[in-house]
């Protein structure tokens, strides 16, 4: 059962990480911030390490996300004026020189 859950919390981990980096509006990716963020709070409960999963949910989800999202309330940017850069040969240049310097690159 428990390697299961393992799977299961670390692909919500996964899955909502790349949500955080991928979504346009930022409250949206606040809030994924903080689904990634409770989802490794319960690997570490997994792990029998309940004192870093109540430190992840109280210091980070529960301190940091607030000043995020207190930041975006404040800044109040409207959505059709955010500058979008379309450079894709630079997104796509930082990708590969991001997997050739990761160690597992080669099982990549």
């Amino acid at each position: 059962m428990e390697p299961a859950l393992f799977i299961l919390f670390g692909a919500i981990a996964v899955c909502g990480a790349i949500m955080v980096v991928t979504r346009k509006h930022p409250m949206a990716s606040a809030l994924y911030l903080i689904l990634t963020l409770f989802a490794v709070a319960a690997l570490f409960v997994l792990r029998q390490a309940h004192f870093l999963a109540a430190i992840q949910v109280i210091v980070y989800a529960g301190a940091v996300v607030v000043l995020f999202v207190f930041v975006i309330m404040l800044i109040n940017v409207p959505e059709n004026r955010l500058p979008v850069e379309r450079a894709t040969a630079v997104r796509v240049l930082g990708v590969v020189a991001g997997s050739a310097t990761y160690p597992g690159a080669a099982v990549l």
